[in-house]
């Protein structure tokens, strides 16, 4: 039973830790990824 709550909680982490790096919160727009200081793209 402490196995499958352990696997459980686990899961639950796994879960929300990909739900928030595939939500976009580390990911940066094409504006932002690709302006420099000589260029900017509009």
């Amino acid at each position: 039973m402490y196995a499958f709550l352990l696997s459980a909680v686990i899961m639950l982490g796994v879960a929300l830790g990909a739900g928030f790096l595939l939500n976009g919160e580390l990911q940066i727009s094409a504006q932002q990824a690709y302006t420099t200081d000589n260029v900017r793209l509009q």
